[in-house]
């Protein structure tokens, strides 16, 4: 078994512990020193460098060859090629990908890195195909809600079929694109629908994602998903809560420009005051992630209400002194709290 140098440093000072109250033998000690060894963290490193770098021609291949359709419109002046063929070439493309990715983790579990390569591969054709078949629709009339809508779909499906959380990631990601724009359809154009804004609708959203992964984590085939939905979801409810915090519901760009945001006092106290409960909640539930980001909206809050209400009547050096300290500390008390959380295996061994 391969471990790195920090898990091998607790393993190994547990063995030693045993050894010295005699409750295993020299021998076994040893014996179990002999079962495992330290990963080669260079060669991980190089895998990682190798997979970045692979990625990124990747997508700038991609970039070159998809997104500027100079290439595609040659193929279809000389070959009388449809957007049609393309759906159907890059369908059957991303299902290849799909049964390549399902058989690699199969044969190869720990393959992380040409797993990751496999599913950024079906993201990427999955999203030709669908570009090119909605293309083709008669009644697609830019309405950009419908290919979203159906990425949603695809991308949840593979997601389960290859329990793939990347590929759900992307299906949430997906879901928000389609919510915007489907409420956009449906509001025939105006930035409101049923008097909310963007912001306001997208923190509904985020709320709903939040909410959705209580029920995600108890549905056997999407149980793996439980904990990155809840985590996304949270992001999107407090990303889109700060920017509402900002431009409160107000849906005239130019009109917000002029007017002064102490207008917009009620969102950012809201905000705030939201943010303070999940706090308080999080810290006396031990809720890491919701403690976390929380954490990181508050200060993002407090530094959005300076630029708004005091950046010109103060010292900007005395701002950013204060902004460094401030990080200084949170960073200093996380430390703490995840010290005061670790319990030495030596310890649990000897209470146990």
């Amino acid at each position: 078994m391969e471990l790195d140098k920090k898990e091998a440093a607790v393993i190994d000072k547990a063995i030693r512990f045993w050894e010295s109250t005699n409750k295993i033998s020299p021998e076994q000690a040893k014996a179990l020193q002999n079962s495992y060894q330290l990963r080669n963290e260079n060669v991980n490193a190089i895998a990682i460098y190798a997979l970045i770098a692979a990625l990124s021609c990747g997508l700038l291949a991609f970039g070159a060859l998809v997104i500027d359709e100079k290439w595609i419109e040659l193929l279809r002046r000389k070959w009388g090629f449809s957007e049609t063929i393309f759906g159907v070439v890059f369908t059957l493309a991303a299902a290849l990908f799909v049964v390549l990715a399902k058989r690699n983790r199969k044969k190869y579990p720990e393959a992380r890195t040409s797993t990751e390569t496999y599913n950024i591969a079906i993201i990427l054709t999955v999203a030709i195909a669908i570009t090119y078949w909605t293309r083709s629709f008669a009644n697609f009339n830019g309405n950009y809600a419908l290919p979203l809508f159906i990425a949603t779909l695809a991308y949840g499906a593979i997601a389960v079929f290859l329990q793939s959380t990347l590929l759900w990631t992307v299906m949430i990601i997906s879901f928000a694109g389609w919510w915007g724009a489907q409420t956009h359809f449906w509001s025939g154009g105006s930035y409101r629908f049923f008097g909310m804004n963007y912001p306001l609708r997208m923190t509904v959203f985020g709320l709903f994602v939040w909410a959705a992964s209580g029920i995600v984590s108890k549905i056997k085939p999407l149980i793996k998903f439980g904990e990155v939905t809840y985590t996304i979801g949270l992001f999107l409810f407090l990303l889109a809560g700060w920017t509402l915090s900002i431009f409160g519901n107000y849906d005239d760009l130019s009109g917000w420009t002029v007017i002064k945001q102490s207008h917009f006092w009620y969102w950012a106290v809201g905000f705030s005051l939201v943010l303070a409960g999940l706090l308080f909640y999080a810290f006396n539930n031990k809720q890491d992630t919701l403690r976390d980001l929380c954490l990181v909206f508050f200060l993002l809050n407090i530094y959005t209400r300076y630029f708004e209400y005091f950046w010109d009547r103060t010292n900007k050096g005395i701002f950013f002194a204060v902004l460094a300290l401030s990080f200084w500390l949170v960073g200093r008390k996380a430390e703490q709290w995840r010290n005061k959380e670790k319990i030495p295996a030596t310890d649990k061994l000897t209470n146990e």
